[in-house]
């Protein structure tokens, strides 16, 4: 693996965010000095991480940000994922802008090399094979159109400064820090509280990957120099309802399971990522299997639940 050069100065956002977080621990394994950002300037203390305040939606905000850290390293995560509301919300127009000024700002400071965060939604969905040089882009919802945009702003704006710039698609990350209304943690809190749970028939084949290794890999894309897109996934397909029946089977109430009770759009048949392209030019592979994943999620889960059981 490429190592971060000496001397360098990492600027991440969305740095208490679900995937951020895990960007940020992965971040604290290389030589480099960390400058994290949320809109509070607080986070989890440690010697070698500077918190900054600042709203990422607000340009100048941004500018003034980037000027004052003048990073050489940008890993940016930051965005609106609120389940329910990321998909179609105006917000994701916000990001975009203060995406572009926080694009030009790195670009301004001098900045080498920059990493964005973006999403399988930017893939046509009706395909299926999802290539990161050969599927078509064409996504059907106002965040994947958002991604897509700030996706091109980076080639853009790299070429006309002069930094490299990479841009990592995110399948579907789970692990510790989730959403609670996301399916894993949902599923999984229903059926500690003994409560039904009401999924779809569960036939749709998803490419999950733990937290911890999509942060790995986001990571080590920001050490290298490859520009481009590249899938942040796996690249093996899990069908939902394997995924709610093994929840069910480890905490021994699949009796609670209500397959096909919910009816609603689920999204593609299947989504799953091609990872050559990473094989071939990172060298990496997911390292932690789906039973793997869910065993650490099970055990994290349980472990919450008796350091709360104590304090009551």
């Amino acid at each position: 693996m490429k190592a971060m050069p000496a001397g360098a100065k990492v600027l991440i956002t969305g740095a208490t965010g679900f995937l951020g977080s895990h960007c940020l621990v992965r971040l604290l394994g290389e030589p480099c000095s960390v400058h994290a950002v949320n809109r509070t300037g607080k986070g989890p203390p440690h010697a070698r991480v500077t918190w900054h305040a600042a709203d990422l939606r607000v340009p100048d905000a941004v500018r003034d940000l980037v000027g004052r850290v003048r990073p050489t390293h940008l890993l940016h995560s930051a965005w609106i994922t609120t389940p329910g509301r990321y998909a179609s919300d105006g917000e994701n127009l916000d990001w975009l802008q203060g995406g572009l000024a926080l694009l030009r700002g790195f670009g301004e400071a001098g900045g080498t090399r920059f990493v964005g965060v973006g999403t399988c939604a930017e893939y046509d969905g009706q395909q299926t094979r999802f290539a990161e040089d050969e599927t078509p882009v064409r996504p059907s919802t106002l965040y994947g159109k958002a991604k897509v945009a700030m996706s091109a702003a980076a080639q853009a704006f790299s070429a006309h400064y002069g930094f490299s710039a990479a841009w990592g698609r995110v399948f579907l990350p789970y692990g510790p820090g989730d959403h609670p209304q996301r399916l894993i943690p949902t599923v999984l809190a229903a059926l500690q509280a003994g409560r039904p749970v009401e999924v779809s028939q569960g036939t749709q084949e998803r490419d999950f990957i733990y937290a911890p290794d999509a942060a790995d890999l986001l990571v080590r894309l920001l050490c290298a120099m490859e520009a481009g897109a590249f899938n942040v996934a796996t690249g093996r397909g899990t069908r939902v309802r394997v995924v709610v029946e093994r929840l069910a089977d480890r905490v021994g109430r699949r009796d609670l399971i209500r397959f096909g009770a919910l009816t609603g759009d689920s999204g593609p048949l299947r989504l799953v990522a091609d990872m050559s392209k990473v094989g071939e030019r990172i060298g990496w592979s997911a390292p932690t299997s789906l039973e793997a994943g869910l065993e650490k999620v099970l055990n994290h889960a349980l472990d919450a639940d008796l350091c709360s059981a104590r304090r009551d």
